[in-house]
């Protein structure tokens, strides 16, 4: 009984060595294909020159590319602030302040800038936009008394907007205001297409709403120019707001 015993317990003795062995073999086995592949990735790298791996570290996600974005996002917002506040200023003037029979140079002068902000919204941030106000500020009794009627500069600053050629690589829009000794004087110039209708109107313009209103409000007062030349529109108003 005892011999059977120790029979017994030497065969199991004898598996669990042959289990363990298995067991060892495949681990071996398991550590070296691993290993393996670890080798051939350290190789591969190896072999990767300069440009490939600058492209797998660029494929990583950038922090700072993030904080690039949210300052973009951050500036778009207060661009649409801005444009916001001189729409809501132009829409103001519109309303109320031309309902009133005239206006300061300096009323409709800030109008004149905040249409322009307002209509910049859709131009890139290459394009040639020039303005310019050279406005005698020292004046305060001429540009703050009421002897203007209101929304004479809308319609060359709009045409200017509205008919500008956008994809030529000269283009521009030209806007220059100047008022001195009761003098006010407005220069709108700008690339034009030549499919625009301003070259097939006379005088550069199809309405005639300006020059009436130039006509009734300041007879020998004033001046308008406006004609095409070498693909460009140009525009020109005088009025002299105070009788000599």
């Amino acid at each position: 009984m005892t011999t059977e015993l120790s029979n017994i317990m030497i065969v199991l003795l004898l598996v669990a060595v042959i289990v363990l062995l298995i067991f060892y073999i495949l681990l071996i086995r398991k550590y070296n294909r691993l290993r393996g592949e670890e080798l051939r990735h350290r190789e591969l790298f190896k072999r990767m020159d300069n440009e490939q791996m600058d492209h797998v570290y660029r494929n990583r996600l950038n922090p700072h590319l993030l904080k690039n974005s949210l300052n973009g996002i951050l500036s778009h917002a207060y661009q649409t602030y801005y444009t916001m506040d001189k729409l809501a200023m132009v829409l103001d003037y519109v309303l109320y302040e031309s309902e009133a029979e005239l206006v300061s140079p300096k009323a409709e002068i800030e109008f004149a800038r905040n249409l322009i902000e307002v209509n910049k919204v859709k131009l890139s941030p290459l394009f040639d936009m020039r303005v310019k106000f050279d406005i005698d500020e020292l004046n305060e009794s001429l540009l703050e008394r009421p002897a203007l009627v209101p929304l004479m500069t809308v319609d060359l600053i709009e045409n200017a907007f509205k008919h500008a050629d956008f994809h030529h690589p000269d283009s521009f829009i030209s806007i220059v205001f100047t008022f001195r000794n009761g003098l006010l004087e407005l220069t709108v110039s700008n690339k034009i297409s030549k499919r625009s209708p301003l070259y097939k109107s006379k005088g550069g313009i199809g309405s005639k709403t300006l020059e009436e209103r130039l006509m009734l409000y300041y007879p020998d007062r004033h001046e308008l120019k406006r004609f095409v030349e070498n693909d460009v529109y140009n525009a020109y108003l005088q009025i002299r707001l105070y009788e000599n």
